[in-house]
């Protein structure tokens, strides 16, 4: 009982160092994101705008959205979101060679052959289910194993 403890207080200090995390890297994209429209603006102004510029700053901020997704969810499919996105934008900024274009282009199909066939929708986290596990979480309430040996202990008492 006391190791359940340990481990669900060290579960405890990890998530809120994730989400601590992810709030971070949400506040920097955010600020990118200011800073992007800013940019864009003051070049389209001056008549220095490059559109190769600001789709990698999009991108970059669009990345950075995925993968704060994929620090709060910790699904299979938010993880290839975040490759999706960052294969995406590679192809889209660099000028690179033809072999390293089809390779990501290939590596996109890969992608999107692993979300059609390999996975399943118990992939995908509703929103609601999020906060239902973010407010188990804050008030201390037991989640997964947790909540299946405190049902098990509460049927066997009646």
């Amino acid at each position: 009982m006391k190791q359940n403890k340990v481990v669900g207080t060290l579960l405890k200090i990890a998530w809120t160092l994730e989400l601590t995390i992810a709030v971070f890297i949400l506040l920097v994209t955010v600020l990118q994101m200011i800073l992007t429209a800013t940019d864009s603006l003051n070049y389209l102004s001056i008549g220095k705008f490059s559109l190769t510029e600001f789709f990698a700053s999009t991108m970059t901020v669009v990345v950075g959205l995925e993968f704060v997704k994929m620090l709060i969810l910790h699904t299979p499919r938010a993880v290839t979101d975040v490759l999706l996105f960052a294969i995406a934008r590679q192809l889209v900024v660099s000028h690179s060679t033809s072999l390293d274009t089809l390779l990501g282009v290939t590596a996109v199909a890969l992608i999107f052959l692993i979300k059609k066939f390999l996975q399943t929708e118990n992939d995908a986290v509703s929103p609601a289910s999020l906060l239902e596990a973010f407010n188990r979480f804050r008030t201390g309430a037991p989640t997964g194993p947790e909540m299946q040996s405190k049902q098990t202990e509460d049927s066997q008492e009646h």
